[in-house]
């Protein structure tokens, strides 16, 4: 091939590589959860907390200061949170944990496997403390 502007070869070699670079899937996205923010909140950061499970363990009754987005990465939980109903969360879903809302309780549904939690609380500048234990005998 006869190139004679450095441009043109610059160009070809652009198209060659993107050729290249084209061939190649890009990563699949699959929605999981859209969840509102009520009331809306600034948020300047968000802290990020992996929780394991040991079997059949389970996260006593406390609130977060702050809304709370978890994952379930691994095994199936028992949820109570507010005044909802109990509810089976799967391996691949999320939660939502309202500021200020009660988490009665999040419980590992296996009696012989870990579980774990991949969580976000979406904080701004003026909070500091983001959990808050509840007396379980309340």
């Amino acid at each position: 091939m006869n190139v004679r502007s450095p441009l043109a070869a610059l160009t070809m070699a652009a198209a060659a590589g993107c050729t290249a670079h084209a061939q190649a899937p890009i990563p699949t996205r699959t929605p999981l959860a859209v969840i509102p923010i009520a009331p809306g909140k600034h948020i300047d950061r968000v802290e990020a907390n992996r929780v394991e499970f040991l079997p059949g363990q389970v996260m006593p009754p406390h609130k977060h200061t702050v809304p709370v987005i978890c994952f379930i990465s691994k095994g199936e939980f028992l949820v109570k949170i507010g005044d909802a109903p109990e509810r089976r969360a799967l391996q691949g879903t999320t939660t939502y944990e309202p500021a200020e809302v009660t988490v009665h309780y999040f419980k590992n549904a296996s009696a012989s496997e870990t579980a774990q939690l991949l969580c976000a609380s979406l904080a701004g500048e003026e909070d500091k403390i983001l959990n808050v234990m509840l007396d379980p005998n309340r």
